[in-house]
């Protein structure tokens, strides 16, 4: 059983996979300033009478991964593989600097690739909403970061005096009659507007009639309902991508 960790700014993400299929995940606050028992206690829920071959870990927090590390060291026999650009990953990463490119969107884009194959648009709704463009030859070409729905929300009500915090929720209204309802359509609803225009200007940049479209993230079916083109969402992408990228680079641990 292989035990896959997201380490996301808001939360973390664990999944037991096997035979690259999620049988299980918990969820709980990424809380940087906690140590190691503060994630052993978390995993403990999830791999007690469990046999880990392997753990592998995608983290785009730097400050929670010496603990996280030491936290999994009882899980398996091996340490830890942390996701990076350094690794196998079956991918061309053409970023200007691969090495700051965000394990999380290599993880999604193996992932993508694995199950969908290439050329792809990966999309990952979240704290961000990330895209990754990867060619018929899986060349990572790069991508585009936005603020995700969330956070887009919770800098207007910070910013706005007069504008509260709300609650995610969605419409099917395209013109609000009042401010929460405005406010849902602003964030949500021309959110699908976005992923439709930047869709457009990759196919239009790459001279391609038509690409494979995937989306995962928390808020990835409901938004992308709302999207004109059709977009397969896939919530357990990341954990087929490190599925994939830790049985390309066990051998070398």
């Amino acid at each position: 059983m292989l035990l896959g960790i997201d380490v996301g700014n808001t939360n973390i993400v664990a999944a037991l996979i096997d035979n690259g299929e999620v049988i299980a995940q918990c969820r709980y606050a990424t809380a940087k300033n906690e140590k190691a028992l503060y994630h052993k206690k978390k995993l403990d829920h999830l791999t007690s009478n469990q046999d880990i071959s392997g753990v592998i870990i995608s983290s785009v927090v730097p400050e929670v991964n010496d603990d996280l590390k030491e936290a999994c060291s009882e899980l398996a026999e091996a340490s830890p593989i942390f996701v990076s650009a350094g690794l196998d990953t079956g991918l061309d990463i053409r970023y200007d600097h691969p090495s700051k490119l965000g394990a999380d969107l290599i993880a999604v884009a193996v992932g993508a690739v694995k199950r969908y194959g290439a050329p792809v648009i990966v999309i990952d709704i979240g704290t961000a909403t990330t895209f990754s463009v990867i060619n018929k030859n899986r060349e990572y070409l790069g991508g585009m970061i936005a603020p995700g729905p969330l956070t887009s929300m919770m800098a207007l009500a910070s910013a706005a005096s007069q504008l509260p915090e709300i609650e995610p929720d969605f419409t099917d209204s395209v013109i609000g009659t009042n401010t929460i309802d405005c406010m849902k359509i602003g964030t949500f609803n021309a959110h699908s507007v976005m992923l439709d225009g930047m869709i457009e200007k990759v196919k239009e940049h790459l001279k391609l009639s038509d690409i494979r479209l995937v989306a995962t993230g928390g808020f990835s079916e409901k938004i992308t309902r709302m999207c004109s083109h059709k977009i397969i969402c896939d919530k357990d992408l990341i954990f087929a991508g490190l599925y994939d990228i830790y049985k390309r680079n066990l051998n070398r641990q």
